[in-house]
């Protein structure tokens, strides 16, 4: 009777190892699965970003962003930079300011402020009004090519056609401007 207990408790203990065995085969793989799909959803979500006009849909995730999106946030630095007047150009170059890049803060920041003191001494007005637009995807680069016209207290002068290299930066879902720099005239 002892020895007959004795094989039924052996038994019934590999059943449960096995059970136990398959059941953490089982919770591995479950877990292994959540995880990757955890994964690629933090790293993969899509989310709709409203810049201050909107000219045309855009898609943007945490690791890309789409070309309407570069050529209206662009179009969007290049009126915060060109477009102001003595009065207003404090919170323009604020505004942008806010959209530097933390690794060239140091180079912007400054050019902006000394800009802005002397868009104020001369008492200068500017207004940029764009004809053209390329997008560089891949390099995150938009070539804005317009009409910028300029006034000295009341005096208009000469317009000129120019255009403007905007370099943008977009990292874990956030999209930064590294420079703004006029392209020079004999440079295509």
């Amino acid at each position: 009777m002892l020895h007959g207990n004795k094989i039924d408790f052996i038994r019934i203990a590999k059943s449960l190892n096995t059970l136990l065995l398959i059941g953490f085969t089982v919770a591995m793989i479950s877990n292994t699965v959540l995880a990757s799909i955890v994964w690629m959803a933090y790293f993969n979500k899509s989310r709709t970003i409203v810049p201050p006009a909107i000219s045309a849909a855009f898609t943007v995730s945490d690791t890309a962003v789409d070309d309407a999106y570069l050529q209206q946030m662009a179009e969007y630095f290049a009126f915060l930079k060109l477009n102001v007047t003595p009065a207003s150009v404090d919170h323009q170059y604020g505004q942008l300011k806010s959209y530097i890049d933390e690794a060239d803060w140091h180079v912007m920041q400054p050019l902006l402020v000394d800009e802005a003191a002397m868009i104020k001494k001369q008492n200068i007005s500017s207004h940029f009004t764009i004809s053209t637009t390329q997008v560089a995807l891949d390099e995150r680069l938009v070539k804005i090519t317009g009409t910028l016209t300029k006034y000295v207290g009341n005096r208009p002068l000469a317009p000129e056609t120019l255009s403007y290299i905007i370099a943008m930066n977009y990292s874990h879902g956030q999209l930064s401007l590294k420079t703004i720099k006029k392209v020079p005239k004999d440079v295509k």
